[in-house]
């Protein structure tokens, strides 16, 4: 089993590159027009802190950055990976959402900033089963039906890559696109069509692909390729791998053949053996290592 921190890392390294940012946001949120320019993206504090049991402690989101107009703050813009269903997870997100509220009233109250701006939180699933619970604060908690009119909801933007369409999946033109048709494809147990698409950071989506299913194969064929420098293909790392796959296959097929061969030889022989009254059958299935019951089958003679 990997550990979820290995699992995190691997997302937070690809998913921190503007150029992944941006396309992730632009296909998620703005149905694959190109709203957001990776190049008005800075990197933004992942920590807050919060108050609990009288201690103060840290909390820290898995990617966030701002979105800018020359010095000026458009959006706070922050992006969540979960690999398990969690029920209180919208109150998790409105807890982040609502520490970068707190510091803007702090730095606002103080003449520090002119504007506020908005924060906006994505949840991507890349889970295998499905996720059985809400997607809102009123979901996570009990509400006398009487004060339900008085209690402000929080929805989470809440996306899974195992319920993403191919037209969704196809809109993504960063490398996020070959992690999406990866696990659409791990998770619903679907045939894998990988993007015949240069990869911009092949070190990071293969990490990623490798920690989160387990399987080593992409890893070892990028790294057994002499001058990866050059760019690399899903496709072709697929293509590898099922060439390496077809050769062993054979190879074992031809093992299995011989050595079904020989023990037909055997069989045979010591057949011949017990026709001609040279052993009897007990001592023919003894060097068969069967019983004589196994042996008479196999050999047709009977006891």
């Amino acid at each position: 089993m990997v550990p979820l921190a290995e699992k995190d890392l691997t997302t937070k390294t690809l998913e921190s590159h503007n150029s992944v940012f941006a396309d992730i946001v632009n296909c998620l949120l703005f149905n694959g027009e190109k709203i957001i320019d990776e190049k008005d993206l800075t990197p933004a504090d992942n920590e807050s802190q919060y108050k609990a049991d009288g201690k103060l402690r840290a909390q820290e989101r898995d990617v966030s950055k701002f979105w800018r107009n020359a010095n000026i703050n458009i959006a706070f813009i922050g992006i969540e990976n979960q690999v398990m269903p969690d029920e209180l997870m919208p109150m998790r997100i409105m807890n982040y959402d609502s520490a970068v509220y707190r510091s803007q009233y702090t730095l606002r109250t103080a003449n520090k900033i002119s504007n506020c701006y908005p924060v906006i939180t994505l949840v991507i699933y890349f889970g295998k089963a499905d996720w059985k619970y809400g997607k809102d604060l009123l979901s996570c908690i009990n509400v006398p039906e009487a004060l339900k009119p008085f209690v402000n909801n929080y929805r989470m933007n809440f996306y899974s890559i195992k319920d993403m369409t191919t037209e969704q999946i196809e809109m993504f033109e960063s490398d996020f696109r070959a992690i999406a048709e990866f696990f659409s494809a791990l998770n619903n147990g679907t045939q894998y069509h990988p993007t015949d698409k240069l990869l911009e950071y092949p070190t990071e989506v293969i990490d990623m692909i490798s920690v989160f299913s387990g399987d080593e194969r992409f890893r070892n064929e990028y790294n057994s390729l002499t001058d990866n420098k050059g760019g690399v293909k899903m496709c072709e790392l697929y293509d590898r791998i099922l060439q390496e796959g077809e050769a062993k296959g054979r190879a074992e097929g031809r093992a299995e053949g011989e050595a079904k061969g020989r023990a037909e030889g055997i069989i045979s022989t010591l057949s011949d053996l017990v026709k001609k009254g040279l052993i009897t059958i007990v001592q023919a299935s003894e060097q068969a290592k069967m019983s004589v019951e196994e042996f008479s089958k196999v050999s047709g003679l009977s006891l």
